[in-house]
């Protein structure tokens, strides 16, 4: 998120420095086994596996010249605003202070870890830890293991015992709808369009609930196709509803809970011995280490209290039981501080079902281009009004079940990005002139960019007058439609 950033304001013509805590580039990307540093794990499976991750943040550094503008290995440790010079004072680790006209904040959501209390914990005397300490699977040898949390990462961590540890089981309190990785060769998310986004925008204005309701039928018929039928034992029904809580995308969980490899448990009401615990349905097991896959919060208090974007929490989202102790930030479409929107800014902040690195590059385009003066942020009183109304949805949501804060509604805040960074997307693909003759003259991409794979592409291919358009940005929308029919094709033969 920082490298976009990064990227996006030395293209609007900023001189920019980015600070690094780590000594390297890939961030959450690159193994460390350090328990207190977030990272992926040393055999991380995936599409793409961790290290091709980590190489494609190397390169896209190199490509971009970044490294020169980068202090890595330099922690920031607080942010504050000197009012008499009009700049931001930065205190850095083992470093003199450093002022700066303006700072972005893309420290991402996985900096603090939300660790659960259990009564009587003081009792266990075996390993009682968060996911983000968890690195090597056969320091678990032979150990009872109960994992806390049923999501993506207890899932992996669950997948990743097997073959080591004497007993897996996953402790949750509530149902969950899974999903698999790919559906008919392609990614599960391949009817993410441009065209689907708009649908469900006007399915959302007009008839919410009928859109909700279709939203978990699909889910359902999804999970059961790709797995079959639940067992009851499992206790995945019933699900949070879709709109609520993401599902869970994982290959492995259901087959490995089928096989016996993994069992699902009722939650944890305390521990009982040194190597005890009793469940909520009064059950007792044998337990030698506990996995706490319990997620993660955002540290809005790098930055001092004064411009601290969740320093005053909604009553509503505190006693909301989906909030979980999570901070919930007021800021003008999840990227602008209320308070200093001309120099203070956020990525990382924003959220909707796309890829992490496609957002904070749309976020960061629109933060560079406001910045630069070529865009215009509305009166304050209509940006307070915005994150009020997000505030009041967000809470409502989070009254449901667990929600993630930093959700916007995804059409919406489109619509606002490709105003704000000038991408031309919602001109060359709605219903204008313009749109009209893109389609004539140019229709298979016109097709590939409304009905086809939401690429990142699509957001630097038309010249909007604002952020540096990709010269390369049709090929690549070509390529990965291409991809996509050759996954589909192949898997149906």
């Amino acid at each position: 998120m920082g490298l976009v950033s990064v990227k996006n304001l030395l293209e609007a013509g900023f001189q920019v420095v980015g600070f690094e805590r780590s000594a390297y580039v890939g961030g959450l990307w690159h193994y460390t086994d350090d328990p207190e540093t977030l990272s992926v794990l040393e055999y991380t499976p995936a599409h793409c596996s961790a290290k091709d991750v980590e190489e494609y943040l190397e390169s896209y550094a190199d490509h971009f010249q970044l490294r020169q503008h980068l202090r890595l290995g330099t922690a920031v440790k607080r942010v504050w605003r000197d009012d008499a010079a009009a700049k931001w004072r930065l205190e850095l680790d083992a470093a003199a202070p450093e002022y700066f006209d303006k700072v972005v904040i893309a420290t991402g959501p996985h900096q603090l870890p939300l660790m659960p209390v259990f009564a009587d914990e003081q009792l266990f005397t075996g390993r009682l830890l968060h996911s983000r300490a968890f690195k090597r699977a056969d320091a678990f040898r032979d150990m009872h293991v109960v994992i806390v949390g049923l999501g993506n990462t207890g899932g992996d961590i669950a997948d990743d015992l097997i073959g080591h540890a004497s007993s897996i089981s996953i402790s949750h309190k509530r149902g969950a709808v899974i999903m698999p990785r790919e559906r008919n060769g392609v990614p599960a998310t391949n009817p993410l369009s441009y065209r689907f986004l708009i649908l469900i925008s006007i399915l959302d204005r007009w008839v919410p609930a009928l859109a909700e309701r279709l939203f978990n039928r699909k889910a359902s018929e999804v999970m059961q196709n790709a797995f079959g039928d639940p067992d009851p034992s499992w206790n995945l029904w019933p699900f949070p509803s879709v709109r609520v809580t993401n599902p869970i995308i994982s290959d492995t969980l259901i087959p490995n809970l089928r096989s016996g490899a993994v069992r699902s448990v009722a939650g944890i009401k305390r521990f009982t011995g040194p190597r005890e615990l009793e469940l909520d349905d009064g059950r007792r097991l044998e337990v030698d280490a506990v996995i706490c896959c319990t997620g993660y919060k955002n540290d809005f208090k790098l930055v001092e209290p004064r411009y601290d974007p969740a320093a005053e929490p909604s009553a509503d989202w505190l006693k909301a039981a989906g909030s979980h102790d999570r901070p919930l930030p007021r800021l003008y479409q999840n990227v602008f501080s209320l308070k200093a929107p001309d120099s203070l800014a956020y990525v990382g902040t924003a959220w909707f079902v796309s890829g992490a690195f496609c957002l904070a590059d749309l976020a960061s385009m629109c933060i560079a281009q406001v910045w630069a003066g070529n865009s215009a942020l509305p009166p304050q009183h209509e940006m307070e009004r915005w994150t009020d109304g997000q505030t009041k949805r967000i809470c409502g949501l989070a009254q449901r079940g667990t929600v993630i804060p930093a959700s916007v509604p995804a059409r919406e805040w489109l619509l606002w990005a490709d105003a704000t960074a000038g991408m031309g997307v919602e001109e060359h693909l709605g219903w204008s002139w313009t749109g009209w003759r893109f389609w004539w003259r140019d229709r298979r991409l016109h097709r590939m960019a409304m009905n086809g794979v939401l690429a990142a592409a699509i957001w630097r291919l038309f010249e909007g007058g604002k952020r540096k358009a990709w010269e390369g940005a049709r090929e690549e929308i070509v390529r990965v439609n291409t991809m996509q029919m050759k996954g589909r094709l192949g898997k149906e033969v």
